[in-house]
């Protein structure tokens, strides 16, 4: 486990061992590293993977005050990871890889930090800013989360947006990957990482503008807010960027698609490899 020192507190880092080439994956909002776990055993043979979990989620430490320019303290955070990475891992850029959070994460560092990111994958990742409904329901939601916890409308509410029904029916496991994270007993620093991760969020389009690595935005097909259409739009006005659709899916593919995620993220380093 890696612990990394930052300005908002330490964050923690599983390393999975694999080859010598590193890819960071940063999780969503809502969740924790664990929702990886399904794509790991693939990954793994291609990169040393390094599984970050956000801070308030799983072995990080709490977020003390909501923060108004979030994902630019999130990206400050992300650079000194890698610093550390460098240190004790492996030299050079990494390949990263980011659901949503993750993905704002990755977007603005590759645009900013561009000796950092070798390649970018983001999956689930809106590059506006969110909406008004989106707004209003998280504030409504947070305060009553606050108070109840992962129960009655909260539960419902949050599997309703992050999961297909087939999965939420089906599959408890991936109910779990969202359920226990969001049962844990630091309910207001939760509360406070979600209101700084979305609804401070600001528009990204500037960022995407200014990628230059090898980058590949991922869409699913049941996700309202970010759809294969507006991901398609936007990967086409990227210099060197390509948009895949994920079926049966909704917020979380590498939980409820995890061998088609693994498969696109793989054939993707693969034809990164094949042109540098």
């Amino acid at each position: 486990m890696m612990r990394i020192k930052t300005e908002l507190g330490e964050l923690a880092a599983r390393v999975v061992p694999g080859p010598p080439q590193v890819a960071v994956l940063w999780h969503s909002m809502f969740t924790d590293s664990r929702s990886w776990d399904r794509v790991l055993d693939k990954l793994r043979e291609h990169r040393t993977l390094v599984l970050v979990d956000g801070w308030s989620f799983g072995a990080s430490e709490d977020l003390n005050r909501v923060v108004p320019d979030f994902n630019d303290v999130c990206v400050q955070a992300a650079a000194d990871l890698l610093e550390q990475v460098h240190d004790e891992l492996a030299p050079g850029a990494v390949d990263w890889v980011g659901s949503a959070w993750g993905g704002h994460v990755g977007l603005q560092l590759a645009a900013t930090r561009p000796e950092l990111v070798r390649s970018l994958i983001t999956v689930s990742t809106p590059v506006q800013a969110p909406s008004a409904s989106m707004r209003r329901q998280i504030r409504l939601l947070l305060p009553v989360y606050r108070v109840i916890g992962m129960r009655g409308p909260v539960r419902s509410g949050l599997l309703d947006g992050m999961l297909t029904e087939l999965s939420r029916r089906t599959d408890p496991e991936a109910v779990e990957a969202l359920v226990a994270p969001m049962s844990r007993a630091n309910r207001p620093a939760i509360t406070r990482t979600i209101h700084s991760g979305i609804l401070n969020r600001k528009d990204l389009a500037w960022a995407a503008a200014r990628v230059t690595c090898p980058t590949l935005m991922i869409a699913t097909d049941d996700r309202g807010e970010w759809s294969p259409a507006e991901c398609a739009q936007t990967t086409a006005s990227m210099k060197d960027a390509s948009s895949a659709v994920l079926s049966g899916s909704r917020a979380l593919p590498a939980l409820e698609c995890p061998s088609e995620a693994a498969a696109l993220i793989i054939d993707f380093w693969a034809r990164t490899a094949a042109v540098t």
